[in-house]
């Protein structure tokens, strides 16, 4: 495929993208028209202070790139960190999801004179962690929830479903890091056979190669280098989790810790199971709108907030991305 059919094909997903977010979003307009006194009470020194916080949310998933390059000796920029992490996640919305993000990150940093290991791991290791973070945020409301029998029986099976596959991911990669000498054997039989699939060649030695590096990487992040990693993760999600926090006190609602962590770990859990509708969009809205509604935020201020929180933490730093793409790939041709 040339490049200008992969530049159709790619705005044809980034339309359909934004279709599907505009049909879901589309319940929610009578709600805003019912929220807009809301928005003549705003507290603007709170909303600016929920930019700040969501700009420091992306300075933390810079940070964990870098932290991740240091174990290896390698730095690039915490600026070019920055601008990876949201160019990455717009390419995922529009090829591949996860995958193809970690592979336009690895192509990036591998273009910023990253080696091949140290690329792969910060590629790959902030989707992991970034996913274990969710988990447990949505673990604790999943709990709060079934505790004050808030749950449907629809929802109480249909979270446990996802928590259930997503522990089971979590588990299969731990068993092949601390089961190596069985592991490996499967992940070679299970390669090969997805390579006669698709008619590619396998390189039996040269995948063995790449295992013993992953395998060496991830002993070098436990021994001496897991702490700045984590820290990383923390100020990406706590500063987000700020932003959030920071709107509602723009919409003049002072929420209570343990109900803005439920409203906030569920939806997303829901939209990275979402697979086929990028990002999530209008089900990480609407769920989390119903939830602060089920836990007593009202409707109007919720509405209002959880679209403002999408707009400045999902969309415009999604939008945003698209350019960086050709940034960055501008930069890599120099």
């Amino acid at each position: 495929m040339n490049k200008n059919s992969k530049k159709v094909l790619r705005s044809l997903f980034l339309l359909i993208f934004l279709g599907v977010g505009v049909y879901l979003l589309l319940p929610q307009l009578n709600n805003i028209q019912k929220s807009m006194y809301i928005l003549k009470n705003l507290k603007y020194w709170a909303l600016s202070l929920a930019f700040i916080c969501e700009f420091f949310s992306y300075v933390g998933s810079g940070y964990l790139i870098n932290s991740i390059l240091g174990l290896f000796n390698e730095r690039i920029s915490l600026w070019r960190c920055i601008l990876i992490v949201m160019a990455s996640a717009s390419i995922g919305m529009v090829a591949g999801g996860m995958v193809g993000s970690g592979a336009a990150s690895f192509q990036w940093l591998r273009n910023s004179k990253a080696k091949t290991q140290s690329a792969a791991l910060a590629s790959s290791l902030p989707l992991l962690m970034n996913n274990l973070a969710v988990l447990g945020i949505s673990l604790f409301g999943v709990i709060y929830l079934l505790i004050l029998h808030e749950l449907t029986k629809v929802q109480i099976i249909s979270f446990l479903i996802i928590l259930f596959l997503l522990l089971l991911v979590v588990s299969i990669i731990f068993l092949v890091l601390y089961k190596r000498e069985k592991s490996v054997p499967i992940i070679l039989k299970t390669i090969n056979s997805i390579y006669k699939i698709i008619k590619r060649p396998f390189n039996e030695e040269r995948m063995k190669g790449q295992l013993s590096e992953m395998f060496a990487a991830w002993d070098l992040l436990l021994s001496k280098g897991w702490k700045k990693p984590v820290l990383g993760v923390v100020m990406s999600f706590g500063f987000d989790i700020a932003a959030l926090f920071c709107l509602f006190v723009a919409g003049n609602k002072l929420i209570n810790p343990g109900v803005l962590l439920i409203g906030y770990g569920l939806p997303l859990l829901l939209g990275k199971a979402a697979f086929v509708i990028p990002g999530g969009v209008g089900i990480v809205e609407g769920t989390m709108v119903a939830l602060y509604d089920k836990l007593g935020i009202a409707n109007a201020v919720a509405v209002i907030v959880v679209l403002a929180y999408r707009l400045i933490s999902f969309w415009l730093p999604s939008i945003m991305g698209f350019p960086i793409v050709f940034y960055l790939n501008h930069k890599a041709e120099e």
